[in-house]
């Protein structure tokens, strides 16, 4: 009878620690998921221009890493944390300050490095950018050290702010990101009008794919033929604005 008991007990302590491990591993999973769609959520063209709720987002996500034991999260977290601080130095600064140029850098960088993760993770990717944001990190605190000096020769300028770019002194009175922030929108409801996602739109085609869709077309050869007046066979030359 003890012996019985013995088994019994043994069986229920295992089953106890198969469903901790069980709901360790589905903590780690649940966690590392929600890094991902928080980390996608920061591609959208028009979020990534407000710092603050960037930073929320990399907290989130830090959390989320912290949470499920995911070493690489917390530290991709940690340095999305210190880019949006570097950023929102940059973006949120009067036009007058000379950072107008260096904001379009700024989010252009950043969109680079956090697109194509992006999509690796809403295609079920296992991406760890560790490396790429840390690049992105240097990158953008060098930016911020450019915006200072920038502001610093404006302000010793004679008169200060004179030497602004013409372009710039369109926005004047305006705050970077949201001259960057009204280009973005007009962006965004022309992808909309399209029937396109405005956060995922379809890739570019370059000129060489639209060709290519085209069918193959003339050789440098008969290229040539032709500015000659001698036309290949399958062609046919036809007279535009008084020439041939």
């Amino acid at each position: 009878m003890k012996v019985v008991q013995g088994q019994k007990q043994k069986a229920r302590g295992a089953a106890r620690r198969g469903r901790r491990r069980g709901g360790v591993v589905a903590a780690a999973v649940d966690g590392r998921a929600e890094f991902r769609e928080l980390f996608v959520s920061l591609v959208d063209p028009l979020g990534l221009l407000d710092m603050e709720k960037c930073g929320r987002i990399a907290a989130l996500m830090g959390k989320s890493a912290s949470r499920s034991g995911y070493r690489a999260g917390v530290r991709m977290a940690s340095l999305l944390a210190d880019i949006f601080t570097d950023a929102a130095d940059i973006v949120d600064r009067p036009v007058e300050d000379g950072a107008l140029h260096l904001t379009t850098i700024t989010y252009r960088e950043m969109r680079e490095v956090l697109y194509d993760t992006a999509v690796s993770y809403r295609g079920g990717g296992d991406d760890e950018p560790v490396a790429g944001l840390e690049g992105l990190r240097e990158s953008i605190a060098a930016l911020r050290a450019k915006a200072d000096a920038r502001r610093a020769w404006l302000r010793a300028a004679d008169p200060p702010g004179s030497g602004l770019p013409k372009i710039d002194m369109l926005y004047r009175g305006k705050i970077c990101r949201d001259v960057l922030k009204e280009d973005m929108e007009k962006i965004r409801a022309h992808h909309v009008a399209d029937g396109e996602d405005p956060i995922f739109p379809p890739e570019p085609k370059y000129i060489d794919d639209l060709f290519g869709e085209l069918g193959p077309g003339p050789s440098s050869v008969e290229i040539v033929a032709m500015i000659r007046g001698r036309c290949p066979e399958g062609y046919e030359l036809v007279k535009v604005g008084g020439g041939k």
